[in-house]
């Protein structure tokens, strides 16, 4: 057999594995219905007072060098219909103004957002990263339900009440907010509006079975009891969200999609600010892999099956297919432009395209019209989130191979205002 037999089966078999994979997802997702449903059974009796009695909620918002946008994050917070909140900014050895905003903020605008039971904590520390500041201020907190939030998101109003509603189910240990892009004004930004309309669309069958691994740390939810059971944000791992809701997938949690419950986020705005986000978010999440291997085709009674035995593998089959997506790329040029047998690429255009539709249409409250615009042509445009996810690929298997970190991680942000979120 010659290799160009070989690499023609191999792409048989990627066709398949990814057709096979997405197929589930479409087919699931709608049932994410029923899946709420469920959960919250039996909650609907309790009003908004009720469950503010009872559940003290406490937002942890980490930020390094966030002058420009972190005012505007707290203010979503503090104007949250939830009551029963506290609110804690550490700044992470900041080298710019952001303390000086956020005290400035303190002195001349906070009293308003201030009521009997909401509260605005500030910590200043030496620089030691995302992690760190995280298990800073989950030390600092006293909240029954924690939520992490990036300092470069907006909470929508009603976000933190729905999200407190879902906690009422004591079986419930953890779960991941709705983060949606909120500079979705720009070229690349429009592209990542929808690459995150489709993630989260697919957290909906990760709800269903049970097997969400990635908690966002831009929106992430946990029970206090879970930081005291299993411990705190790992350090050394710049992906610390991931590592931490993976951890909690090896003790059996229960985890939930809370999909109405929407935040926005600041992607980036330049291809070299998105490189560098795409390696931290590879090289900590093969980390992760590596770290809780045992995961993997696990028969542990407390280890989600669906998660064990298809999601996983199949997570870590499409990154190390990274490795030779190029030369695949080629390859597949090469014989279309020879053989005219466009088939299976219309084949395949068309389910992608379908795929991209339902996850609009069914898992997203705000159908942008940017969006259904640029649908037709995403599946091309797409081609340059996978250009920059093989070289974080490469990067990371680099930085890997030479043991070497990278740090937190920040890019040039313009802020976000409630007025340039587009709904």
């Amino acid at each position: 057999m010659d290799i160009s037999n070989v690499v023609y089966y191999l792409i048989i078999f990627i066709f398949i594995v990814t057709f096979s994979r997405n197929l589930i997802y479409i087919l699931s997702g709608p049932f994410y219905s029923l899946s709420k449903f469920k959960m919250l059974r039996g909650l609907r009796k309790y009003t908004k007072e009720d469950i503010e009695k009872i559940l003290k909620i406490s937002v942890v918002v980490p930020a390094h060098n966030e002058e420009v946008g972190v005012l505007n994050s707290v203010k979503s917070l503090l104007s949250s219909s939830y009551n029963n909140l506290e609110v804690i900014l550490v700044d992470d050895g900041s080298i710019d103004k952001t303390s000086e905003a956020v005290n400035q903020f303190i002195n001349n605008g906070l009293k308003e957002y201030l009521t009997k039971n909401k509260s605005f904590k500030f910590y200043r520390k030496e620089n030691g990263g995302k992690g760190s500041a995280l298990n800073f201020g989950i030390k600092k907190s006293s909240g029954d339900i924690i939520i992490t939030m990036d300092a470069d998101t907006i909470f929508d109003r009603n976000a933190l009440s729905i999200t407190a509603r879902y906690f009422m189910n004591k079986e419930l240990d953890a779960a991941v907010g709705n983060v949606k892009v909120g500079n979705a004004n720009s070229f690349l930004g429009i592209i990542q509006q929808i690459e995150y309309i489709l993630g989260f669309y697919f957290k909906r069958t990760h709800a269903i079975f049970n097997s969400e691994y990635i908690i966002s740390g831009a929106f992430g939810i946990f029970r206090r009891n879970i930081f005291e059971t299993y411990g705190y944000f790992d350090e050394k791992n710049k992906t610390e969200d991931i590592e931490f809701s993976t951890r909690l997938q090896t003790k059996g949690c229960k985890i939930a999609y809370i999909e109405d419950a929407q935040a926005y986020t600041e992607t980036p705005s330049s291809f070299l600010s998105l490189m560098k986000q795409r390696l931290r978010w590879k090289k900590g999440r093969l980390d992760t892999f590596y770290k809780h291997r045992e995961l993997f085709f696990s028969r542990n009674k407390l280890h989600n099956k669906f998660l064990s035995f298809y999601l996983l593998p199949t997570t870590l089959f499409y990154e190390l297919e990274l490795l030779v997506e190029p030369f695949l790329i080629i390859f597949v040029s090469v014989y279309l432009l020879l053989s005219h047998d466009f088939l299976m690429l219309v084949v395949w255009f068309i389910f992608m395209i379908l795929m991209y539709s339902i996850a609009l249409i069914f898992g997203s409250n705000n159908k942008r019209l940017n969006s259904l615009v640029i649908l037709p042509f995403y599946f091309w445009l797409s081609y340059l989130i996978i250009f920059i996810e093989i070289y974080a690929m490469y990067a990371s298997l680099k930085l890997i191979i030479t043991k070497k970190e990278i740090s937190w991680q920040n890019w040039r942000r313009k802020g976000l205002l409630p007025e340039y979120i587009q709904n």
